[in-house]
């Protein structure tokens, strides 16, 4: 696969990544001509967590490999409550 066979989108702080798998293989042997295909798409949603700053993500595609860095939005601090005891 290239990067140009995978798509990275965000929807609703979710983050999906989809793409095309085309693969074909072709050998002559004995005379006889053989051509394998197979093909498919494929899709997969990833949570994302709360604070995270979608300006400065980044994605690289090397030897097959995606890696998606999502980096946290600088000086929010966590959410934090105290619940009172009754």
């Amino acid at each position: 696969m290239t990067h140009d066979d995978v798509e990275l989108e965000v929807m609703d702080d979710m983050l999906i990544v989809s793409g095309e798998k085309r693969f074909e293989s072709s050998s002559e042997e004995q005379g006889c001509y053989r051509v394998e295909r197979s093909f498919g798409h494929f899709q997969r949603a990833v949570p994302l967590p709360a604070g995270v700053d979608l300006d400065r993500a980044e994605a690289r595609f090397e030897n097959g490999v995606l890696t998606l860095r999502v980096p946290k939005v600088a000086g929010e601090p966590t959410a934090k409550r105290r619940i009172e005891i009754k």
